[in-house]
């Protein structure tokens, strides 16, 4: 050995250190929410619902992993994969708000540590979390005059309430999930 440190790797017959590894599950959950909520086109007329599925896997990446900016690298590919025009959104600024979204994701993480195993902290992270985009849409509104359709039909309150509700569900989804597997691996 010649004193330098040697990285950690996922395994001998899979050199690739774990951040690269993380980064890499990461990017696959980006890509899988959006994927998913461009799939499960169900016309429900509720604002947000695709909360539940949205935040459960953003939270999920962003509970396992060690790096700090987590939601962030999710987000970041969910934006890259809002931009291709088969998936079919047809939001402008939906690449931005996604990506405001894993930026609050992390900041709220990092600066209230303390209450990361707390499941009412957790349900509150994804409500807020899920919450930035009718905020930003109606921000967007006022500002550049964008006809957002559920700002139209629900107004501006609806919209806000049940994006943090779906957002919530989405959470607690996530942590039923993340506690089932810690459990399941202790075993």
């Amino acid at each position: 050995m010649n004193g330098k440190l040697q990285q950690k790797t996922i395994s001998k017959a899979f050199p690739i250190d774990r951040t690269a590894f993380e980064i890499i599950i990461l990017s696959l959950l980006g890509a899988f929410a959006i994927v998913l909520r461009a799939k499960l086109r169900i016309p429900l007329q509720m604002p947000g619902h695709h909360g539940l599925e949205v935040m459960a896997i953003l939270l999920i990446g962003r509970n396992m992993s060690k790096i700090p900016i987590a939601s962030s690298i999710s987000t970041f590919v969910a934006a890259l994969f809002i931009l291709f025009p088969f998936i079919g959104f047809k939001d402008p600024f939906l690449p931005i708000i996604y990506i405001l979204m894993g930026v609050t994701i992390d900041f709220t993480y990092k600066y209230f540590k303390q209450y990361r195993a707390n499941i009412i902290f957790f349900a509150l992270l994804g409500g807020i979390a899920y919450m930035v985009i009718p905020l930003s849409r109606i921000l967007i509104h006022f500002t550049t005059g964008y006809p957002y359709q559920s700002l139209i039909k629900g107004g501006y309150i609806y919209p806000v309430i049940s994006h943090f509700i779906f957002g919530v569900a989405g959470a607690v989804l996530a942590a039923g999930v993340i506690y089932s597997t810690k459990k399941i691996l202790k075993h």
